[in-house]
This record gives structure tokens, sequence and C-alpha cells, in this order.
């Protein structure tokens, strides 16, 4: 039984009766500190919808939405993805805000390795399938897994090759902005 409690003073809520459907979902699998953030309402909600798409055509373990979450060893998180990160250095991080999360393996295979599995794929191809107000609008993975799916920025896909290379192990989804999307397809 989770234990849907939660510390006042924080910042989180209690969770919502989609994040408690999700967390008992048999195809949803999370990290003990994943489903922390999910139990204690860090998550945005519309994170919580794109994963339910995917948990039904496949089993997705999620390894971080905030709580461990790091860019570079030794530095803490904060709101801003640190310099050194790329391109990205300076913007927003969406995992900061409980917007984003890190997929790590599909249907029992890691993504690393995997990114042309017919499995990995298809998560891509449930993702762009998603109605463009409420699909993530930073969608990241290995170069193989970008390239087989042939999706554009107009889609959510971030193409910075740089981008690509430091997601080779894991699928990240995540929200820009605290509402709505930047999707015009």
């Amino acid at each position: 039984m989770w234990d849907l409690d939660y510390p006042k003073g924080d910042g989180s809520r209690p969770a919502s009766a989609e994040v408690r459907e999700l967390l008992k979902n048999p195809d949803f699998g999370a990290t003990p500190q994943a489903a922390y953030d999910l139990k204690r309402g860090i998550v945005d909600e519309r994170l919580v919808a794109a994963l339910a798409v995917l948990t039904k055509g496949h089993r997705v373990c999620v390894d971080t939405f905030k709580k461990g979450h790091f860019f570079l060893p030794g530095v803490p998180e904060g709101p801003r993805i640190p310099e050194g990160y790329g391109k990205a250095g300076g913007l927003p991080n969406t995992h900061y805000y409980g917007r984003a999360a890190d997929v790590r393996w599909v249907d029992g295979k890691p993504v690393k390795g995997n990114a042309t599995d017919p499995d990995v794929l298809e998560v891509g191809t449930l993702l762009a399938g998603i109605s463009s107000k409420e699909r993530p609008n930073q969608i990241i993975g290995p170069p193989g897994w970008f390239e087989a799916l042939g999706y554009g920025r107009e889609e959510g896909w971030v193409l910075a090759p740089n981008q690509l290379r430091l997601h080779k192990d894991h699928i990240h989804i995540g929200y820009m902005d605290e509402q709505g999307t930047h999707n015009p397809r």
C-alpha cells in the first residue's frame, strides 16, 4: 500500500486519482525516487497523462522525474540547466519543476542499445500521436531513435545533435512551460 500522506511545507500536494491509477498500473514501473515524486504530487499532470498513454501499449519504467536527477556529477539541481551541459546550458530545467521524465526501459529492454527496437520506436509513435495541445514539447532520445522516427521540431522533438548524444540511454519527455505547449502540429 502506498503511503499517500505528504510532508507539510515542502511544496508537494497529495497524489491525484490519475497518479494513483498510474502507480497501480502493472505496465508502469518507477524507481523509488520516481515513485516518491509521483505520490508527493510533484509531477505535472500532463506528464502523468502522457505516461498513461504509453502504458496502453507498452511497459515503461521511469528512472527519474525530479528527485535524484543530475545533469553533471557534483552539480546540484536547480531551476536552470547548468552551463557545460551542451548548448542547453542556461535553459529552464524541466526536471526541477516536475515537468519531465526519463524513461530508461521499454518492455523490459533498456533504451540504451535498443533505439531502433520496434517497441522502443513505438513509444515515439505513441508520443507523436498525442494531440498537439497535450503532447510534450520536449522529446529527446538516442540519435538512432530520432532518425528512425523522422519527427521534427513541430511535433516536439529536440533535434540538437549534442542533446541526442546526451540522451543516448533514455527517452526524455517534458513540458517547457507551466501550462500549454508550443507544438504547431
